[in-house]
């Protein structure tokens, strides 16, 4: 877990296992492979705007982030093997699994590094 990270929905805390994926081979990876937390897990991918689900063995949410922090996309309960179409404009990608969040289009995400 990475413990210097919070993420808040609307100024409400997120708390979960939060991960931010700096490096290239982090970034490719993602979920692939891993089994199922038993816990709330959140990936941080910069700079990403498409995802696919190719060897993640469960179902996972995907939140699309423009530079503001601003929710532009929601994709809820992705199953595997899937490719999801782009969504031009993401500057962070947020990939969640056990989140169950009411999220919506507008929506403020706060991440907060220290």
């Amino acid at each position: 877990m990475n413990k210097n990270i919070e993420i808040f929905l609307n100024d409400k805390q997120i708390f979960a296992d939060i991960y931010l994926q700096e490096s290239f081979l982090k970034r490719f990876l993602g979920l692939m492979f891993s089994l199922k937390p038993k816990g709330r897990k959140i990936l941080i991918f910069k700079n990403a705007f498409w995802i696919h689900s190719f060897f993640v063995f469960f179902r996972f949410d995907a939140v699309f982030l423009d530079s503001d922090f601003r929710v532009i996309a929601y994709k809820c309960n992705i199953p595997p093997f899937l490719i999801l179409k782009p969504v031009f404009g993401t500057k962070y990608l947020l990939e969640i699994v056990n989140g169950c969040f009411d999220i919506k289009i507008g929506d403020k995400i706060t991440i907060n590094e220290y």
